[in-house]
């Protein structure tokens, strides 16, 4: 078949020159998602070397050998393949000579089908919402952490991500809780790993349940499962997911049994009405997630906060009484047209060609007006000529973009607000108690 566009867009990201380590994050991301992997493997033969962040090489191999495990044995030896295979081993380089010998035997040996499993750092969160398998089947789980934090990887029975959660957290005090890596004894776990230190990494072989279904899977160290969850899809035909995925699995109608499975979605389009009830529990939060949280956000690209960031927007760190509520905040960040602060408004320029031009006024003199378009690329300075200007307005929408936390899950949303409303303080009494990531010896 064709090029998709997005397949196009990745070739085309490889051919702007120099970034190559944003490039290398961004390819990386999505290997991990699983969505264009060829492309995605193909672009990123592409990079230099010396653009690899070494800490990602690990689970950026797991999820390239998972990517081979998946193809039909006919397919292993196409030319992206071949090309995949090349790539694992020339990652491999920078790794020991005991990893490359583990990576050349996992190459030669395809026949289970691998699944990565990895963490994003600083946000409590593994990097896969939803993996797929077949029912019956074994594969073999490749879970390593990346994180600055400690994680393990459950797979619970459907419906009983809560109990074990509960469990874990009220057992995590216990004597043994070490010992059993803070997974709960429970005979709803089905699997446990070890708990994984930053940097660790551990195969995990698992006969898939053969009963269908929806079956979570979960981090039980305390006070992680809350937020850092998924979604195991035990599916009658993997091949039939490969071919048709989110059809086929709309057809089969499997029942979400978890409630936080249920409204699980960090590319969620939230609403003021989705989060403004649960700004009750905005104590207990985590400084660290929601510091995290917003930078994921990128808000420091056009505000000043806790020292840095740009001046495009209020800064947060200055906000009046009134604007310093939950509420507030939370209806600026997902309505930003709402309220638009005077000095900060964008304007509608309608030029004598007919063409208009949006933007925020940096300077303005008898003969000019300079503006910005966007924020974002900030040091691009448009010059219009006041006497080639026919009209001007104030443009009604705010230059901050909506979605910008339509990446982020209810919790991590919650823990920014915490974040702002704090002035990032990590002493305020909204963080006491918070999500502890000291080991408990």
């Amino acid at each position: 078949g064709g090029e998709t566009l997005r397949e196009v867009a990745i070739r085309a990201l490889v051919s702007i020159p120099g970034r190559d380590a944003e490039k290398f994050a961004v390819l990386n991301r999505l290997i991990a998602s699983g969505e264009f992997q060829p492309a995605a493997i193909n672009a990123l033969r592409q990079l230099s070397a010396d653009s690899w962040n070494v800490a990602d090489i690990k689970p950026l191999v797991n999820n390239i050998i998972g990517y081979l495990s998946t193809l039909p044995i006919n397919q292993r030896t196409s030319a992206s393949a071949n090309n995949a295979m090349e790539m694992a081993r020339k990652l491999g380089l920078k790794l020991s000579a005991l990893d490359q010998a583990n990576i050349e035997k996992r190459l030669k040996n395809l026949d289970v089908r691998v699944i990565a499993i990895g963490t994003i750092p600083h946000r409590m969160i593994y990097d896969k919402e939803i993996i797929v398998v077949e029912a019956g089947k074994p594969v073999e789980f490749r879970f390593s952490n990346t994180d600055s934090m400690p994680h393990n990887f459950a797979v619970t029975q459907p419906g009983a991500l809560a109990e074990v959660g509960e469990l874990a957290e009220s057992t995590g005090r216990d004597a043994d809780a070490m010992a059993r890596h803070y997974i709960p004894d429970s005979s709803k776990v089905l699997i446990g790993s070890r708990l994984l230190q930053p940097g660790e990494e551990q195969a995990i072989s698992f006969i898939v349940p053969t009963e269908p279904g929806v079956y979570p899977y979960v981090c039980t160290y305390p006070g992680h499962w809350r937020r850092m969850y998924g979604a195991l899809y035990v599916v009658p035909k993997f091949s039939n997911y490969v071919t048709a995925q989110s059809e086929y699995l709309d057809q089969l109608d499997l029942e979400v049994k978890d409630a936080l499975l249920q409204t699980s979605s960090r590319g969620q389009e939230w609403k003021y009405e989705d989060i403004i009830g649960d700004l009750d529990m905005l104590m207990g939060r985590s400084h660290e997630v929601g510091q995290a949280s917003f930078r994921a956000a990128n808000c420091i690209a056009c505000h000043q906060f806790d020292g840095q960031g740009q001046n495009f927007g209020p800064d947060l760190s200055k906000l009046s009484d009134e604007k310093r509520t939950a509420s507030h905040i939370l209806r600026s960040i997902l309505e930003p047209s709402k309220d638009i602060d005077e000095k900060f408004a964008s304007n509608i320029f309608l030029m004598d060609t007919g063409k208009t031009i949006t933007g925020m006024i940096m300077e303005e003199t008898d003969d000019v007006v300079k503006i910005v378009v966007d924020p974002l690329a900030k040091d691009q300075i448009t010059v219009i000529n006041q006497d080639e200007i026919d009209a001007r307005k104030r443009a009604k929408q705010s230059q901050m973009p909506a979605g910008m936390m339509d990446k982020l899950s209810r919790e991590e949303i919650i823990d920014l607000i915490a974040y702002v409303l704090s002035n990032a303080d990590p002493k305020h009494k909204m963080f006491e108690g918070g999500h502890k990531h000291k080991a408990q010896h």
